[in-house]
């Protein structure tokens, strides 16, 4: 089968995804109620912890709001990875299998589903923007999204490599818990990486989604994002 078929059957599954994300609401309230909960928790609870050394001019509850557009990402390509495993349990994914459509078309589409799927839902936080007193431009707007992107289709291929080799819904969520977790709370969504501990400096430079928070957040910052956005796309390539 010829490239075009491949990427045709590739849409057609991307679209089954957002069918199928747009017929249970559910998932797209948790996805964004949780974090947006705790956005707001924490910006008003923690507010005045951080003093302006740690954080310059910008407001905690602006400094938080990206580290919690990655968390809506992480989440959104969890739920739309675990469908992997519902597929595979109704025996729908053995009947694509079957076919002669390639894999990587099928790869491909739930990647694309899942990755589209997590940057709608962590952009609909992007207008929270206006109630924070800080300066947005469009190019601003234009960079956060790009920066976006790359984040939630990185986190969609990760959430669709490990839900391929889990058999339960329950294993993918021990896989979540032991992996996405910990890579959200290292990546300075809460606090500057700069006042994280000795030891665990080296975690948090190593860790992929630093540098996607850092991708996102930089172009609210007024910091230049391309060295992050670099090697934020090697992330999601890799």
């Amino acid at each position: 089968m010829n490239d075009p078929s491949g990427l045709a059957i590739a849409a057609v599954i991307c679209r089954r995804e957002l069918i199928r994300f747009v017929r249970q609401p559910a998932k797209m309230a948790a996805a964004i109620g949780t974090p947006l909960l705790l956005w707001l928790l924490m910006a008003s609870g923690f507010a005045d912890s951080l003093g302006p050394e740690s954080l310059g001019d910008i407001a905690y509850s602006a400094f938080l709001l990206p580290g919690v557009m990655t968390l809506v990402a992480v989440f959104a390509a969890i739920f739309a990875s675990i469908s992997i495993i519902e597929d595979r349990r109704d025996g729908w994914l053995q009947s694509v299998l079957a076919s002669p459509a390639p894999r990587w078309s099928i790869a491909l589409g739930k990647v694309a589903g899942g990755g589209i799927v997590a940057w709608v839902q962590a952009a609909i936080l992007l207008p929270s923007l206006l109630l924070l007193d800080v300066t947005v431009t469009w190019q601003v707007i234009a960079m956060m999204l790009a920066a976006l992107a790359v984040v939630s289709i990185a986190m969609a291929a990760m959430g669709v490599a490990f839900a391929w080799k889990c058999e339960t819904t329950g294993s993918f969520h021990a896989v979540m818990n032991l992996v996405f977790m910990p890579m959200w709370l290292l990546s300075g969504a809460f606090f500057p990486a700069d006042g994280a501990a000795e030891w665990m400096q080296p975690l948090v430079l190593i860790n992929p989604l630093t540098w996607a928070t850092h991708a996102i957040r930089a172009p609210l910052l007024g910091e230049p994002a391309a060295m992050a956005m670099l090697i934020s796309c090697a992330f999601a390539i890799g």
